[in-house]
């Protein structure tokens, strides 16, 4: 099951800006200003609560997946994952840039406030309207004609976002990360639990689509009252140029980012089915167990670090080096873990139904890596103010992945595709983004030397597991040994790069 309630297109659109106005908390801010303090510290406060909110929304979804999995057959879930693809295309876009110029405005946010929310809301209202009077043609695009009801319903979320943006903006702008924990979380209870019930009374997919709902109202709700948020509206052109000049950009990035996303998955529909689909969707949601907790917790401050990093006088492809690298040293070997206990982890946590998915688990499992790394590259490229090349990137990848996973679908089925995000990711989507490194002026070689010490850790993870699974005998043993020293790495790995991230925040650039 997808989490929900808690990330959606404004948070989206936040992660993907970081300017001084991110963590420079200026008199007249709706909320109030952070303490003062060295970056590290804030930056770790800040991580800390991300980290929390993470890790809660992931287990508790987690665990009402499992219990939803064994409810539903993979039908139902390739039905809701096809109304999930439509909503999340729509959010992409959904706020129209208010978030990004709302973080990025510099001084007194009080005057930009009733512009941002105009453009929010309105807009959230005419692209509710457009999906209204297409949401057959959507679902019939998609393969998935049956799903036209859902996508209704699902896209109420579309909605409910114009007026989460603006208070979701203010908090991330402010560093307030411990309030959005008491929506989010709030929100996402609020989800699993509508959803575990109306699934255990037959609702099938309709269980999943109402518990979004559900859940995103709210969040909304209690996003409007921790940023002590009330709806004003009104239209100022010159802060309408700033919201198009800011947002731009960045509503392509984040629409070409969803397209990568959901393009496997929109093949896969249109390909093989929904069944099909309900398999690629568990093992996706898998994949990115390890990816998701570091990057869902990175993502709500690292642009607003990579930001500070600069506008300190910190050196900030060293600063970017020791942030990829802890980020690395999660991902890697966990991610690596992962595709090598694929069987495992389906048979043991979903059941033999589900056992399809394996071997696409596994695919995507790598995939999941590289993804994780081009997305923290993607953000130091906007840092680094290379708007187009990051897009032009992304372009590439997009290009590149569509005619492979045709082509593998149609020659080797459901694994096919797997493997085939896998290659493009690995062999098209890192290269590419290396050089769209260099074009901004970054200087990758100080980069990879973060990531020297992850990949020793990842060799040392998968050498191990390959041995062990030649004297662990058995499903369940294999998987609990194999999680058990997988975890042992990981642990051993983070503390060797010791107070790394510390010293590159805190160390000026000498003159």
């Amino acid at each position: 099951m997808n989490e929900c309630g808690g990330e959606r297109s404004s948070t989206v659109a936040l992660a993907l800006t970081g300017s001084p106005s991110v963590v420079a908390s200026p008199i007249g801010d709706p909320l109030d200003a952070p303490k003062e303090g060295a970056l590290s510290g804030r930056v770790k406060l800040g991580l800390r609560f991300s980290l929390i909110n993470t890790v809660f929304s992931r287990l508790a979804t987690f665990a009402v997946g499992v219990v939803l999995a064994r409810l539903l057959v993979p039908e139902q879930f390739g039905l809701y994952t096809t109304a999930l693809v439509v909503q999340t295309m729509l959010l992409t876009f959904n706020d129209f840039g208010t978030a990004t110029a709302l973080v990025r405005h510099e001084g007194d946010v009080r005057r930009l406030l009733p512009t941002v929310w105009t453009i929010s809301v309105g807009g959230a209202c005419a692209v509710y309207g457009v999906c209204l009077l297409t949401s057959s043609l959507l679902a019939s695009g998609l393969g998935v004609p049956q799903a036209a009801g859902l996508i209704r319903v699902l896209s109420l979320n579309v909605l409910l976002d114009g007026f989460a943006a603006v208070p979701g903006a203010l908090l991330t702008r402010n560093l307030r990360q411990a309030r959005r924990l008491i929506a989010d979380a709030s929100g996402l209870v609020a989800n699993l639990v509508l959803t575990a019930t109306l699934a255990a009374a037959g609702f099938g997919a309709w269980a999943l689509v109402i518990g979004h709902v559900g859940g995103t109202v709210v969040v909304t709700v209690l996003l409007l009252v921790v940023a002590k948020q009330v709806p004003r509206f009104g239209i100022s052109w010159k802060h309408t140029e700033e919201v198009i000049r800011y947002g731009g950009a960045v509503v392509v990035s984040s629409i070409l980012m969803v397209l990568l996303q959901y393009a496997p998955q929109t093949i896969t529909g249109r390909m093989l089915g929904a069944t099909a689909l309900g398999f690629f969707y568990l093992a996706s949601n898998v994949s990115s167990w390890p990816a998701s907790v570091v990057t869902t917790t990175i993502e709500r401050v690292g642009l607003a670090t990579f930001s500070r990093a600069r506008d300190a006088g910190v050196d900030l492809d060293k600063a970017a080096s020791a942030v990829i690298g802890m980020v690395a040293m999660a991902v890697l070997p966990a991610g690596a873990a992962l595709a090598l206990l694929a069987p495992e982890v389906v048979d043991v946590v979903y059941g033999d139904k589900w056992a399809p998915a394996a071997p696409v688990l596994a695919g995507l499992a790598v995939a999941a890596i590289a993804r994780v790394l081009a997305d923290l590259v993607f953000n130091l490229m906007i840092t680094a103010g290379s708007a187009l090349s990051s897009v032009l990137v992304q372009v590439i990848w997009l290009f590149a992945l569509v005619p492979a996973a045709i082509t593998a679908t149609a020659r080797w089925g459901l694994v096919g595709m797997g493997w085939a995000v896998a290659v493009v990711a690995c062999l098209v989507a890192l290269p590419v983004h290396v050089w769209g490194l260099r074009r901004a002026g970054v200087r990758v070689h100080v980069l990879l030397r973060g990531l020297a010490l992850p990949v020793l850790f990842t060799v040392i993870t998968v050498a191990t597991l390959l041995f062990l699974s030649l004297i662990v005998h058995g499903t369940l043993p294999y998987l609990l040994v194999g999680g058990a020293v997988t975890a042992i790495v990981v642990t051993v790995g983070w503390l060797a790069r010791g107070d790394r991230l510390t010293l590159a925040l805190d160390t000026p650039v000498k003159a």
